[in-house]
Parts: C-alpha cells; sequence; structure tokens
C-alpha cells in the first residue's frame, strides 16, 4: 500500500522523502516547480571543537555537595556559570542543497485535470502522474542503496517535455558552480560554520530525442518525450579531496537506469520484507488518499486497521532509508532537514530520541542498519575521554544528553534540565546490550565491550555516596523535567533520580552477562555486583506511582513528555513486580490524565509501556492518538516540528503489542487490543534466538511458526483468552521451520 495524494505538497512537512542512508531527498510534487530538498548525512556545519569549561573541573564536586545540603537555588546558579559548556552548542546538521525543477510550458501545467503523487514502500520509489490542459507526464525517482544517487526519470504522457533543472542552495549558500561535460554542473561550498566540512553537489542530465543545454547552474531540456537525472552529493574536510567515485561520470541511458532501478528494488526488499504485518483492511478506505484517511480519524471515526498497518510499514521504510552499513546514524529527523539552522540542531539526542529511533531493529531483524548506531557510539566513546578529563578530572569516558556527527557528548545548549545530565553514554551501551540479546552475536558484543568499560572506568569514579549512603550520579536530573524546590523555585538539577538508577543496574548486569559470555574481565564482576547493591531502589511515592527524585518533590509539569522514571518498564526489563508495574501503571495514567503524549516520540514510548503492561486498549487508544494529533499528511511524525523517532518507534510499539520476550519466555499477543480482531505478523525476532509468524482471527491465535530450534528451557505463553477451546491448541501443533 502506497502513501499517497491528489494533490502536490503545500509545505515542506507534506513532501515526500527518499533516501539511501546517506542522500536524502524530500520532493515536493509541484507541477510548476517541483523542488527536491538535498541532505548528506555527513555535512554538519562545523569542525569539531574543545568545548568543555574550564571551570567545571574544580567546582562540581562543591555542585554535588550544594546538591547533597537541599542547597538547589545554589547548586543549580554555580553550576550554569561553570559546568556548562564553551560554547555551548555543536556542530548541526545542514542541507546539501536543492533541485528545483521548473516546467517550461507556464500555466498550462497548472490547470491539472488528474493528479497522483505517491511513495511505494514496497519498493521505495516515489512518482508522479500529471495531466495537464494540454500537457503531462510520469515522474518517478528513487535513491540508489548502493551508490548513495538520486535517480529520476520524466516521461511526456500528451506532449514533450521542456523542463529547467536548476541546482541550487538554500538562500544561495554556496560558492562555486562550473560545467564539468556537456551534461553534468558542479555545485559546491562550505558549510556555515568555522573551519566547516566542504560540500559538491553533481546533477548529470540525460534524453535520448530531446536538447540539452547547460547555462550555469541550470540544465534545459527541450523537445524530449523523457529524460533521466542523477544527483550525487559528497563532504570532505577541507584538507581532503572528493572521493574519485564521486569526480567519475557515466551517462546514464534507459538501459543502464532500469537495471540500476531494479537491483535497488531487490536490493530493498531484501531489507522491507524480514517483517510482514497486517490488519484487516477496509478496501473502500485502501482507495481513499492517505491525508483524507487521516482527516477522518481526527474527525472522530476510531479506527482505519490499514492505517496502522501503512504506518508501521513507513517506520521500516524510513530506518532503511535513513541508517545503513557505512553512513550515519539516523538523527533527529533521520536525515531529512531544511534548515540551515535546524530545531535542536537536528543532532543526536541521546536522553531518548537517538536509541528510540533504533528500537525496532531488533525485534524486526535489520542488524545491518544498527551500524551507524555502533559506529557513534564508539566515536563518542572516544570522544568522551577527554570530556571525562576535562570536566571532571575522571579516567573513562562520559557522555552527555547530546552528540553531534563527531561524538562530542560534553554538555550541551544552556538549558538546566537538560545539558548536565551526564548518562547518555550508559544509555546507549544498554541499548547496543539490548540489541544484542536480539541478535546472538558474539563479534558485536566483543566490538562494543571496551568501549562499556571506559563508560565503567568513569562511573567508577564519578559515583559518590549520598546523604542516606547510596551511591548515586550527582550532578544529574531526571531528563528535560523540573521540579519545585523551597516551595518556590523551579528546579531541575538533582540527584541518585530514578532514571539513573535504573540505567546503571541494567549497565552493570550486563556487563556481568557480557563478561562471562566472553570469559574477560570476570575479577570484575564483585566490584560490579557490590556497585549494583549500593544503587538507591526504585521508590513508589505516598501517591502509589513512581518516584522521579530522590525526594517526592512538588511537580511542576504532572503531564510531562518524558517517561524517565519508567525506564525500568521499557525499554528496560526491571519492573516486573506486580507492584513496581501498578506504580509504573498509575504514573504512566497521571501523565496522561494531565495531557502527556502531546508530541509524537512521547506518544511512542506511550505505546510501548501500555504494551509492556499488557493494557491493549490503553496502547490503542495511544495509537490513535498519534494519527489524531501527531502525524502529517505525509506520515511523518510531528514534536513539532517533524522528528523521525516517533515514528520508528511506532513500528517498535505494534511489535511490542504483540510478541514480547526475553532469554527464557515469549509471550504471545500480550497487547493485543480488540479492535484488532484479525491480523498477522510474520518474522518477528525474539531474544531467546528464533524468528516467529503468527496470526490470529477474532481475536484467538490460530497459527504460530518457529523458525529456528526453540532453547531447551523456553516457554512459550499466551492468554487463555486468545485461545479457542472449540478449536486445536495452536501451540500444540508448532510448525518450527529449520
Amino acid at each position: 500500500m502506497p502513501i499517497w495524494s491528489r494533490t502536490p505538497a503545500e509545505n515542506w512537512e507534506s513532501y515526500y522523502p527518499l533516501g539511501s542512508g546517506r542522500l536524502g531527498a524530500m520532493i515536493s510534487g509541484n507541477t510548476l516547480e517541483n523542488e527536491i530538498v538535498l541532505n548528506d548525512d555527513r555535512l554538519f556545519s562545523a569542525s569539531q571543537c574543545h568545548r568543555v569549561n574550564a571551570a567545571a573541573k574544580a567546582h562540581f564536586s562543591k555542585v554535588q555537595e550544594l546538591l547533597f545540603a537541599d542547597k538547589i537555588i545554589e547548586a543549580e546558579q554555580l553550576a550554569a556559570t561553570t559546568m556548562f559548556s564553551t560554547p555551548a552548542n555543536p556542530a548541526n546538521y545542514e542541507p546539501l542543497g536543492l533541485l528545483k525543477i521548473r516546467d517550461r510550458s507556464g500555466d498550462s501545467f497548472s490547470q491539472s485535470t488528474a493528479y497522483r503523487r505517491e511513495l511505494d514502500l514496497t519498493r521505495a520509489i516515489y512518482s508522479e502522474d500529471y495531466s495537464g490542459r494540454s500537457d503531462g507526464y510520469h515522474f518517478e525517482a528513487f535513491t540508489g542503496l548502493a551508490d548513495h544517487t538520486l535517480y529520476g526519470h520524466y516521461v511526456a504522457t500528451q506532449s514533450v517535455l521542456d523542463l529547467d533543472f536548476v541546482l541550487t542552495r538554500q538562500e544561495e549558500r554556496y560558492e562555486s558552480v562550473c560545467q564539468l561535460d556537456p551534461y553534468t554542473i558542479l555545485l559546491a561550498g562550505h558549510a556555515a560554520g568555522r573551519h566547516s566540512r566542504r560540500f559538491a553537489i553533481k546533477l548529470s542530465l540525460y534524453t535520448e530525442d530531446g536538447t540539452l543545454t547547460v547555462w550555469g547552474n541550470t540544465i534545459t531540456i527541450l523537445g524530449a518525450r523523457q529524460c533521466w537525472f542523477r544527483v550525487t552529493g559528497d563532504v570532505v574536510t577541507d584538507d581532503d579531496d572528493f572521493s574519485f567515485s564521486f569526480t567519475k561520470n557515466e551517462p546514464l541511458t534507459a538501459i543502464t537506469y532500469a537495471d540500476i532501478r531494479e537491483r535497488n528494488i531487490s536490493a530493498y526488499q531484501r531489507l522491507f520484507q524480514r517483517t510482514d504485518f497486517q490488519l484487516t483492511d477496509d478496501p473502500i478506505l485502501a482507495q481513499l488518499p492517505t491525508a483524507e484517511r487521516i482527516t477522518r480519524l481526527k474527525n472522530g471515526i476510531e479506527t482505519d486497521p490499514g492505517l496502522i498497518t501503512l504506518l508501521f510499514d513507513y517506520g521500516k521504510y524510513l530506518i532503511i532509508a535513513s541508517s545503513g552499513p557505512k553512513t550515519s546514524a539516523a538523527n533527529l529527523q533521520g536525515i531529512w532537514n531544511k534548515d540551515l539552522i535546524p530545531r535542536w540542531g537536528s543532532r543526536y539526542t541521546v536522553n531518548i530520541n537517538t536509541e528510540m529511533n533504533y528500537w525496532l531493529t531488533g525485534p524486526l531483524n535489520l542488524d545491518e542498519l544498527t551500524e551507524p548506531l555502533v559506529d557513534l557510539f564508539l566515536t563518542a566513546v572516544t570522544h568522551g575521554r577527554d570530556t571525562a578529563n576535562a570536566m571532571y578530572s575522571m579516567p573513562g569516558s562520559v557522555i552527555h544528553h547530546n552528540l553531534d556527527i563527531y561524538g562530542d557528548g560534553a554538555p550541551q545548549s544552556t538549558t538546566m534540565s537538560a545539558s548536565q545530565w551526564p548518562m547518555g553514554g550508559v544509555w546507549l551501551a544498554n541499548e547496543l546490550w539490548r540489541h544484542y540479546q536480539f541478535n546472538h552475536d558474539a563479534h558485536f558484543l566483543a566490538r562494543n565491550f571496551p568501549a562499556f568499560k571506559e563508560l565503567d572506568q568513569f562511573f567508577d569514579a564519578f559515583l559518590t555516596k549520598d546523604p542516606d549512603g547510596y551511591l548515586g550520579v550527582a550532578p544529574s536530573m531526571s531528563p528535560e523535567n523540573y521540579y519545585l524546590a523551597d516551595d518556590h523555585y523551579i528546579a531541575s538539577l538533582s540527584y541518585s533520580t530514578t532514571i539513573d538508577n535504573s540505567l546503571l543496574r541494567e549497565f552493570y548486569g550486563a556487563l556481568i552477562h557480557i563478561t562471562l559470555l566472553l570469559n574477560q574481565d570476570t575479577d570484575q564482576i564483585p566490584r560490579w555486583r557490590d556497585t549494583i547493591a549500593q544503587l538507591r531502589p526504585t521508590t513508589i511515592a505516598a501517591s502509589g506511582r513512581i518516584q522521579e527524585y530522590v525526594h517526592d518533590y512538588p511537580e511542576v509539569d504532572p503531564g510531562h513528555r518524558h517517561f524517565s522514571p519508567l525506564y525500568g518498564l521499557f525499554p528496560g526489563d526491571e519492573f516486573t513486580t506486580p507492584a513496581l508495574k501498578r506504580a509504573a501503571h498509575q504514573l504512566l495514567t497521571y501523565r496522561l490524565q494531565h495531557g502527556s503524549g502531546q508530541t509524537g516520540w512521547s506518544l511512542a514510548w506511550m505505546i510501548n509501556l501500555f504494551a509492556r503492561l499488557g493494557d491493549g486498549e490503553a496502547a490503542w487508544q495511544a495509537v490513535n492518538r498519534m494519527f489524531t494529533q501527531s502525524t502529517q499528511d505525509n506520515l511523518l511524525n510531528s514534536h513539532p516540528p517533524f522528528q523521525i523517532d516517533g515514528n520508528l518507534g511506532f513500528s517498535n510499539a505494534i511489535a511490542e503489542m504483540i510478541v514480547q520476550s526475553n532469554a527464557t519466555t515469549i509471550s504471545l499477543l500480550p497487547a493485543l487490543p480488540k479492535a484488532w480482531t484479525t491480523g498477522h505478523l510474520f518474522g518477528v525476532r525474539t531474544r531467546t534466538g528464533v524468528i516467529l509468524d503468527l496470526t490470529w482471527r477474532d481475536c484467538r491465535l490460530t497459527a504460530l511458526k518457529i523458525h529456528g530450534k526453540l532453547a531447551e528451557g523456553v516457554t512459550i505463553h499466551v492468554d487463555p483468552r486468545y485461545i479457542d477451546s472449540r478449536q486445536p491448541d495452536p501451540l500444540e501443533k508448532i510448525d518450527y521451520l529449520h
């Protein structure tokens, strides 16, 4: 099923995205000027620099002392002057450029009689079909996963093509343009920052039956029945030359275009088709444009199962398009950004968002797409050695809440509720440990374990006894939230927050498992166990909810978008007792009652949390809210503005509603809503080392296939309400596929 529309995009948030993991393209579909916004995942605005505040080393222990004495105001004042980085922000992610395809036939193309643009998720191809008063065309485009190139093909359907292809950049921020050959131009420049990266964009056009003319940064095609174009980008440092593969050029013919297209479809489908999720779709609704289906939900229609299937598939499409081997990790916007100065720098926010981008790669069996996250983590740990030493005079490595492409994890921004959180590296490490639990790849584990140990080195020195005798993180906070100190002061800085303790328990538990699996550093196990024993346990407040801070402070924002104190429920696996689950459910419900879930990624996290609690109906309500308040016409998720994490977290949430697992247990249909009466999920991977295909009808499990061998001691659980007692038990006739 495609995403499609009867009209061109009215704004950038409605453009349709293509991506190769490195090269991104957002296409407007406008018939007079079809704008394509180009991105390269390497183009950041500045070079790597040292940003640690020179005063931090001498003052952070005083900040700890003030926090332990409950002198919160003084602690934040001192931290603000001594611990914020200088400069506060690392490099921003920038757009690469713009390709504007202008129709020379004037207003005849504005008199459309038929128009359709679509994004085919099954083949990763964008297309437009248009009929005008006397003109028309078919246009399609795709991005090559193998060569990170944008390919396009125009065909005249009524007359001929008269088109200008204008290569430029936002606010004309480029420095040179030159003609490489009779059909190719190259535009080059630098990103905006000091000592920034150098970029170039190459545009080539080909036609067999028209005329082609180069005019500066424009290539004109006249009188053609069809034409092809190719766009490639490259990004280097000032001292480097552009790559040989970028500078060479070969003409594109109908034969080579068709061959590249088919090979790209095959490469894409090898990833996309690993899982298949279906709910029963209404054939009438399937004929409606995507935006109209979303509008129906916003107008109070309760359900559209086909749209849920489409959004699940979109998450798979987007992670393939924005993350792949030898590319950069998917950032806040995947790879799609139009602004020279984007919101939050369009970097890597590692207090939830970056990790959420990769939740789906484990259960959906997309290991290759996690490689860029590993690369970012290892780069950041290397950079974090300098931060640990320069900021805290400590060994090992530390990463705070935000990273750029260089792995700069020093405190970012001057926002107290975010910047001084030193747990970003631990969350990333836990995410990679969780990924290992799905892939059981010892080489993956061995590659990351040295970096895990560097984080351990830092926290072994950094963790300190709090006034109650527990080991804790200080200074810290519960990411991006606030509390009321001294009955009037809105504060963020704290110590031993609930999320920090949950993160550390999982991290040290992972270290113990890893060292046993690899048979390395086993002498450290007693120390790690001792550290776990000294961490503050999760507290249930007098309200019956999970307590967020070391004290039960009055809340400033009871409907806050972050569910940080519930990390131990999801993505962690710590909250397993009935008491902790009840307290987690109460906190989640309380946040929801006070307006939480107003951003797309927050809703995605909420669905995963309700799924982990086995509350399918609450998860279902959050799924509907995803469409009614946080999904744009092109199905991209909105913070606002657009962020990719909500889309990717949503796909994982669907899998979590249908299959959950740990090392010894598989739970089927743990959070199936009543509205999802019939469906299937094929190819979902579990932490037990097997892959499942399961089918249900009338909310009853009807078939289960297992790819692989189920290890001894692993149990499969399904609630009796999902078993039809009048039919043979599907768990007694499992089909094993080896």
